[in-house]
């Protein structure tokens, strides 16, 4: 005779007006535990489904109960909300159930009736912990007294309330409740113990089992009553041996909130479209703008105009935007293979709270990987060649002749010198060079920027204030000399607070940055280099001219207003590439991911290397109990509140020694410990995992297998280290959201 049961627990719900339930993510752990003991329940296979949808569930119900044969005892097991209509039907919530539309998004009784009485097995138990669950047999035989007494061989419904009846979690009506189940926190009390067994033969059958439960039910809350009801009465369904101890709880309860999923449901949907573009053969996505279909293959132009069809995506959407920005304003590129990296992080983070980790144990365990990751990138990084510049431009870009072009400008100005990217009339892409010059400064206050979306500040036709030293307030009155409206690039060692503020206060556009002030930068925008005694003498003459200077948080660059002559060999020169609209972004981001890759080196690889970076860093992830833990981990390998490398109990982790709640049941403090380094432990393989998500897309959007793609794709190490950092802030938002 076979024993099978399918445990079906749903807790966490998309429609909001469906409360969290935390009981059933904890109750299907210890119940499964039970079963699966071949002391106690002997069922040689139990599944369980925890927050599925509603076709999900419908499937499992069918798997289980049609491959039966009239040996077989089957136990369903259902823990969720129960959902009634005005005409007395009955609906088990789903996770993707609509609260006012369950016919087509929840499992109706009639359907579970309906499998149950065709199933062959001879022995088929539906135990219903939810609200309202004695409807379930509205048009049933009712039980009476006499089949209680004689068990029920065949089909048997045992429920937690009767059809008027909210079901408890603990103390409180689970449409509200935190914690466990009453019903089937009885249930297992009575088949664990052995209490439920009444007569003392060594089994619990279904009617001691009913009894046990309605007695213990009703005498810690009797205004729920559990009922019970059977069809084809016959010899008693046994469903466990008697006797054994108390499980443990297998998993503790879900320790994620339903905001957290809004937003994993939210980035994934935003996700998708956008992680199709990665790779050589990266994907056009079609999104819908004000209605249209439009194609689009940039990440940052498919997130700005992705539309969730579900409203309540649309925070998860955002989080997909602000982490493609913030990579792109870091290092130009590398927006795509984030988001991928964040959605893999998400999706495991997720089940890490499935399992009971506690959001913050798991952030700390992030970032010290994101750490741990960042150090790898750095050693295992190569210096970009002067050959790989063109390659590295053409991948970033998606664009063979984008990569020649960014190749042969780089080629003139080195892979430093300035670049700089225009808005093109022309159909293609071409570029000319001119006196120009890159400081390796930005501007010293964000009040200076003009373009907020790109954090830029962009100067057209300015006059250029060049100082070598501290700009002293005398200078303020060489700067009304200037025509009124006239834009200013002020380039000096040091500006005091007050000066600072009256350039600022200027009728002006004012950009001011501090670096050294070379002749080198006085021969491309003309001008003198002032100093305290030249300032005396200097008038509106003394100040130089940029045709354009574009100055972010961390460069400056400069394009002269002359052209450069022949004679002028040692001349700084600058490239000037102008694309059209529709290769703009892609020309920035090729150019900016040469500057990245010239300044932190290269990954070979590409997403291959990262996904080597994860592998890597998984081996370094921390065991509990093992001999040594990642930096930033190992003081939680002792004791609770051990002292960290200066001596110091991390406030943070300490907690009250020799006892505290892991379970159900007092522990001690190295428990503690071990379960803290166990939860960050999940957090660092979350990330490190989540590496590898660029190179599955990668090799799935050009239809090979992930170990098949070519080794000799190159990234920006410095784009792969901003990819990292983004990803798990990302993933630190996430976890935070309560």
């Amino acid at each position: 005779m076979g024993r099978y049961a399918l445990l079906v627990a749903t807790g966490e719900y998309a429609d909001v007006r469906l409360s969290r339930l935390r009981a059933p993510s904890q109750d299907v752990e210890r119940l499964a535990a039970l079963l699966e003991d071949p002391g106690v329940g002997g069922f040689a296979g139990v599944r369980v489904l925890r927050d599925a949808a509603d076709h999900e569930i419908r499937r499992a119900v069918e798997d289980v109960l049609a491959a039966r044969t009239p040996d077989d005892l089957v136990l369903l097991y259902f823990s969720c909300h129960g959902l009634t209509t005005a005409a007395r039907r009955l609906y088990f919530a789903a996770a993707n159930t609509v609260q006012d539309r369950p016919a087509g998004t929840a499992i109706p009784r009639s359907f579970l009736n309906e499998q149950l009485e065709d199933c062959r097995a001879s022995g088929r138990v539906l135990m219903l912990d939810c609200c309202f669950s004695g409807a379930y047999v509205e048009g049933f035989k009712d039980a009476s007294s006499a089949v209680l007494d004689g068990g029920g061989e065949g089909y048997v419904v045992l429920t937690a309330s009767n059809a008027y009846e909210y079901a408890f979690e603990e103390d409180t009506v689970s449409l509200e409740a935190p914690r466990a189940s009453l019903f089937t926190d009885v249930v297992i009390e009575g088949l664990s113990s052995g209490a439920a067994d009444l007569d003392g033969d060594g089994w619990v059958d279904v009617n001691e089992l009913f009894s046990y439960a309605f007695r213990e039910v009703r005498g810690r809350r009797p205004d729920q009553t559990p009922q019970f009801f059977a069809q084809s009465a016959g010899p008693p369904l046994r469903i466990a041996r008697a006797g054994g101890a108390v499980p443990s709880v297998v998993r503790r309860s879900a320790s994620y909130t339903s905001g957290q999923l809004l937003v994993a449901r939210g980035f994934r949907a935003a996700a998708e479209p956008v992680c199709r573009t990665l790779g050589p053969w990266g994907r056009r996505s079609v999104v819908l703008v004000d209605g249209r279909p439009v194609e689009l293959a940039d990440s940052a132009a498919i997130a700005s105009a992705f539309q969730p069809d579900d409203p309540r995506d649309s925070l998860g959407a955002s989080y997909v935007r602000e982490l493609i920005s913030e990579v792109h304003a870091t290092c130009g590129d590398g927006g795509a293979s984030a988001v991928a990296v964040a959605r893999g992080a998400i999706t495991r983070l997720v089940e890490a709270m499935r399992d009971g980790h506690d959001p913050v144990r798991l952030l700390h365990g992030v970032r010290a990987a994101a750490d741990a990751a960042d150090r790898l990138i750095r050693s295992v990084a190569e210096p970009l060649e002067r050959g790989d510049v063109a390659r590295l431009a053409a991948a970033s870009a998606a664009s063979d002749r984008i990569g020649a072009v960014v190749g042969e400008v780089v080629a003139v100005t080195g892979r430093f010198g300035a670049v700089l990217v225009e808005p093109g009339l022309r159909a293609g892409v071409d570029h000319e060079v001119v006196p120009g010059l890159r400081l390796e400064s930005g501007y010293v206050t964000a009040l200076c920027v003009t373009d907020p979306v790109r954090r830029e500040a962009v100067l057209a036709d300015a006059r250029v204030l060049l100082f070598a030293g501290r700009l002293p307030d005398r200078a303020l009155a060489l700067v009304d000399l200037m025509g009124r409206g006239s834009p200013l690039l002020v380039v000096c060692a040091e500006v005091p607070e007050s000066v600072l503020g009256a350039l600022l206060r200027s009728d002006r556009p004012v950009v001011v940055v501090c670096a050294e002030v070379t002749e080198r930068l006085s021969a491309v925008v003309g001008g003198e280099v002032l100093d305290d005694d030249l300032l005396y003498r200097a008038d509106a003459h003394s100040l130089g001219h940029a045709a354009k200077v574009v100055v972010t948080e961390w460069d400056t660059t400069v394009i002269g207003s002359a052209r450069p002559s022949a004679g002028d060999a040692g001349q700084d020169v600058a490239g000037v590439i102008r694309a059209p609209a529709d290769a703009l972004a892609r020309t920035e981001r090729a150019v900016r991911a040469v500057r990245s890759a010239a300044r932190d080196g290269v990954l070979r690889g590409a997403g291959v290397g990262l996904g080597e970076i994860g592998a890597r860093l998984a081996d370094e992830a921390p065991v509990a109990g093992g001999p040594v833990a990642p930096a930033g981990l190992t003081r939680l390998a002792g004791s609770a509140g051990a002292a960290g490398s200066a001596g110091q109990a991390d406030p943070a982790v300490a907690g009250p020694v020799g006892s505290g709640p892991v379970g159900s049941g007092s522990v001690g403090s190295g428990s503690v410990a071990a379960a803290r380094v166990a939860a960050e432990a999940a957090g660092w393989r979350a990330l490190a995992g989540a590496l590898g998500e660029p190179a599955r897309c990668i090799a799935e959007n050009s239809a090979v297998e992930p170990h098949d793609l070519d080794p000799a794709l190159i990234d920006s190490a410095g784009t792969a280290r901003a990819v990292v950092a983004a990803a798990a802030r990302t993933a630190a938002r996430f976890l935070l959201v309560a």
